[in-house]
């Protein structure tokens, strides 16, 4: 039987003729069957079909004439050609395609992030302005002053583990305590102004799919209610005594990690910003209290009684004695003290002496407390925040931990 050699889409009779001349040639076909086949393909009725030598004495002169010239090879050429430009056009194809998937992915997760944002704007009711406080009652000034350390606290998170339970209503009642024990302390001691520092991670956030099993509601609304409960805290302790609150720009729970992004790779895009402004819109007309953040850092610095000071979450940290060091280094700057948070235990690390006082690395206890994590790991510290006393002299020379669980 003849074999069925169909030809190519766009072949002509004579490339066709010519292309499986060569099967001729290697003696897979007879010229009989090769006039068979271009009868078959190319006549559309008996009449017209053409006998064995009106193919074979044109295809004999022309297959002569090429392998004078060109040699033996030249029967497979124009085959070779037809794939090359098979191959060139599939390559294509596949260029425009992964072009297509590129735009797509792009407009995809551009989408998601327009979403986010516009989420954020229908859930935010901003509060009214707080009013003046001017029947505050000041005590006369002391030697001293005072720093409340607070942060890690994870709002939107719900748990309970071996020593702890936490959820959004806890962390309130904690706010509460906190003030309460605040109130007091400031009335026994006269405070005049009260300096509190927001090491970060104010959010449970989206830093892992781990994060979103902890999570008792969506981010954008743990977002709004945390920016309140922080800005009432605020303004109900502006009747006691004036408030310097500063906010850390950055954290590792609060980024969002755009276009599938490396930790820290992206720092600008955190959520601390949005709290951290949200805060001082609403507290904008309350002239007891002032909101401090460092845009573009990762860091806010301050001064307490001449001493330099800074905070930072401390998530990026690879050495924390030497944070100090290496913060003075960048910023051209002598630090006295630093301010941390992101490892839930607070620590007081002494790493140099300046002529009165100590350099010290001072770790804030986190807000949350334990978790479950910390239970499999065998390690943890109760819920807290911690009071941080400074002399005019000698810098820090005291702390009194809140304990809040």
């Amino acid at each position: 039987m003849v074999n069925d050699f169909k030809p190519h889409s766009g072949e002509t009779e004579r490339q066709y003729s010519w292309r499986i001349c060569d099967y001729v040639k290697k003696g897979e076909l007879t010229w009989q069957e090769l006039a068979d086949l271009v009868n078959k393909y190319y006549r559309a009725s008996e009449e017209e079909y053409r006998t064995e030598s009106a193919y074979r004495k044109p295809l004999q002169a022309v297959m002569a004439y090429a392998e004078e010239v060109f040699g033996d090879n030249c029967a497979d050429d124009y085959y070779e050609k037809l794939l090359k430009l098979k191959d060139d056009i599939s390559s294509e194809r596949y260029k425009l395609q992964a072009l297509k998937l590129e735009s797509t992915r792009d407009n995809r997760i551009n989408s998601r992030f327009e979403l986010f944002y516009e989420n954020i704007a229908k859930v935010v009711q901003k509060l009214e302005p707080p009013d003046k406080f001017n029947d505050c009652c000041y005590v006369t000034g002391s030697e001293f002053a005072w720093v409340l350390g607070i942060g890690d606290i994870h709002y939107g998170a719900k748990f309970s583990s071996i020593n702890n339970s936490y959820s959004p209503e806890i962390c309130e009642r904690r706010f509460q305590a906190l003030f309460a024990a605040l109130v007091n302390k400031i009335q026994a001691e006269g405070i005049q102004t009260l300096v509190i520092v927001n090491v970060g991670d104010t959010l449970q956030g989206i830093l892992r799919m781990s994060d979103l099993q902890l999570n008792d509601k969506p981010v954008v609304e743990s977002l709004v209610e945390v920016s309140r409960l922080l800005a009432n805290f605020l303004n109900e302790l502006t009747k006691y005594c004036y408030v310097e609150y500063y906010h850390v720009p950055t954290a590792n729970h609060t980024q969002t990690r755009n276009l599938g992004s490396k930790a820290s790779e992206l720092a600008a895009e955190d959520m601390e910003y949005i709290i951290s402004h949200y805060i001082a819109d609403m507290l904008a007309n309350n002239d007891s209290v002032t909101v401090y953040f460092n845009e573009g850092k990762e860091f806010v610095d301050f001064n307490i009684f001449g001493f330099n000071c800074f905070a930072t979450h401390g998530h990026q940290l690879k050495n924390t004695k030497d944070v100090i060091k290496d913060m003075g280094n960048v910023n051209r700057k002598l630090y006295s003290y630093a301010f941390l948070g992101h490892t839930h235990s607070a620590n007081e690390i002494i790493v140099g002496e300046e002529h009165h006082n100590n350099i010290e690395v001072l770790t804030v206890p986190s807000f949350i407390g334990s978790d479950p994590y910390a239970d499999k790991l065998m390690v943890g510290a109760k819920a807290a925040a911690k009071l941080y006393k400074f002399d005019n002299l000698y810098g820090h020379i005291g702390s009194e931990t809140i304990i809040l669980n």
